[in-house]
């Protein structure tokens, strides 16, 4: 156990709200209480992970975010370890979601304009660090009061230093905003990132997201075969620098693609000057204003020293306040223990109060069971998909896993998750084929179907002549052409033949797949 107290994480992080718990991990709203400020605090529990690429993502987010500080990048403040959890603690936003700000349709066209430049300079800063996000989403982009937005959630981020923790083939995101290479699980580079980022523009200018389908295989299959001369039209009212740029964002040909988020800047003349740290004054500074430099470093870490064995001997009486008292450590502001008011939204929100074994138990989502609140704070897991070749001779209506797919021809692969799926194959001249296939990852099951041999067929030949019915349906009169067969579904089939001055032949046969029967009667008197 940690010693975590009712109030404070591994020492130093103030429980103002839970903002999502599982088994897993947890988010909370936290008061930073050396920082004095509000901050978003990430915890995970390694032990109750089986799959440690998960934990590796994790770590991974942290470590990335270090290194872009930028003022539209959502900025990491630390991250440690505290015996099986690791924790990453990032700024608060005071605002919301892109998603919850789309939803309310209230942006202006110059809002929205502004919000397009803010996230194209926090890609172009991110893809110079050779970071690739790999999951931009309205859900992942947090909007402030003042329209000024921050890019967030790297946990899914590719660096060209990593050791691919995951198959960096591996196709992870959220469906309607992957790339056309994203969803076919081929290398990424920065031009998936402008891809998705093209997707939320365009949900943002028009008011839908282009590729969004009733499921996630139609919506992929969507994003691999969508018509990029449709789109245009989706666009046509929007000013003509907008409409370059999203034509330009969503070319499935990466050669027609922007190569960059910096390129659509410079098409806007918009200045995009990387934060810097300078560093020439102290190059410049006197032998003697170094050893003041020095004096003051050794001084503040002889002072930590001391603050930290301060806080070994009694960590609980120097951070907890007494038990009646009825304040909580913040940055200057009063909380209520009991509640408090979510400055996001303006309502009233339960607070829930942290025992010892706090971390330890699944809680539900203090701010409802939404699931878009589940979709940004859960760990993503990592999804594969492969293709599905499907060739079905003359035709058939698809179903597949029970969602109607189309009817056949298609003109190229199907794209499912991988393991075993359903498939449906409806024709009305044939009987209903069902069968399973599955799916690996990253390459292309071939499934050929010839619907006639899932049938059986009866050659008819009746002296002098008559009316045939099969099942109760009429085939025809005879003679019928030597080439047409009758075909029926295998299994006990009823054949009736009528004529007017003949006794009536009932009978009931069985026909198995594949089988030509030949059936010839003499009808009697």
């Amino acid at each position: 156990m940690l010693g975590i107290t009712t109030e404070i994480l591994f020492d130093k992080f103030e429980i103002l709200e839970v903002l999502k718990k599982d088994e897993h991990a947890a988010v909370f709203l936290a008061n930073h209480i050396y920082l004095s400020k509000k901050i978003i605090l990430k915890v995970l529990n390694t032990q109750k992970i089986s799959d440690q690429a998960l934990v590796e993502r994790f770590k991974r987010e942290a470590k990335l975010l270090a290194k872009l500080d930028h003022p539209n990048i959502i900025k990491v403040l630390d991250f440690g370890t505290a015996k099986e959890y690791f924790y990453i603690s990032f700024e608060y936003i005071e605002g919301v979601s892109l998603r919850n700000i789309l939803k309310s349709k209230t942006l202006e066209q110059e809002q929205k304009e502004k919000l397009m430049i803010q996230l194209l300079k926090a890609l172009d800063f991110a893809h110079a660090h050779q970071i690739i996000h790999r999951d931009i989403k309205p859900e992942n982009i947090f909007v402030d009061k003042n329209i000024n937005l921050k890019l967030g959630d790297f946990g899914l981020a590719l660096s060209t230093e990593d050791n691919f923790v995951t198959n960096p083939y591996s196709i992870v995101g959220t469906p309607s905003y992957m790339s056309p290479e994203q969803v076919c699980g081929a290398k990424l580079n920065n031009q998936s990132d402008l891809f998705s980022a093209g997707v939320v523009l365009f949900e943002m200018f028009t008011g839908k997201n282009p590729f969004l389908k009733d499921n996630v295989s139609l919506t992929l299959n969507e994003i691999i075969g969508f018509d990029e001369e449709y789109l245009k039209t989706e666009i046509e009212k929007l000013p003509e620098s907008l409409r370059k740029i999203l034509t330009r964002l969503l070319q499935k040909n990466l050669t027609k693609r922007y190569s960059s988020a910096g390129e659509i800047l410079k098409e806007l003349n918009v200045e995009n000057e990387y934060p810097t740290i300078t560093v020439e004054q102290f190059e410049k500074e006197s032998s003697r204003s170094k050893k003041r430099l020095l004096f003051a470093v050794v001084v503040s870490v002889i002072a930590i020293f001391i603050l930290v064995l301060m806080r070994i001997e009694n960590p609980q009486k120097e951070i907890l306040p007494e038990k009646n008292d009825q304040k909580t450590i913040t940055n200057g502001n009063n909380i209520a223990r009991q509640s408090q008011i979510d400055s996001r939204n303006g309502q009233t929100v339960k607070k829930d109060e942290l025992n010892q074994d706090n971390l330890n138990n699944p809680l539900n989502n203090q701010n409802g069971d939404s699931k878009e609140g589940q979709t940004e704070n859960n760990i993503p897991p990592i999804v594969k998909y492969g293709q599905l070749l499907l060739n079905v001779s003359p035709y058939a209506e698809v179903f597949i896993d029970g969602e109607k797919v189309g009817v056949t021809p298609f003109n190229k692969p199907l794209v499912y998750q991988e393991g075993e799926h359903t498939v449906k194959l409806v024709h009305p001249d044939y009987p209903v084929y069902s069968g399973v296939f599955r799916v690996t990852s990253g390459e292309t099951t071939r499934l050929r179907v010839a619907l006639e041999s899932t049938i059986g067929y009866i050659r008819c030949r009746v002296l002098p002549w008559g009316n045939v019915y099969v099942n109760g349906d009429f085939k025809g009169t005879t003679p019928l052409p030597e080439k047409e067969l009758i075909r029926v579904a295998p299994g006990p089939v009823n054949l009736v033949i009528k004529h007017p001055d003949y006794r009536e032949v009932d009978t009931t046969i069985t026909i198995n797949k594949g089988d030509t029967l030949n059936f010839r009667v003499i009808l009697r008197k």
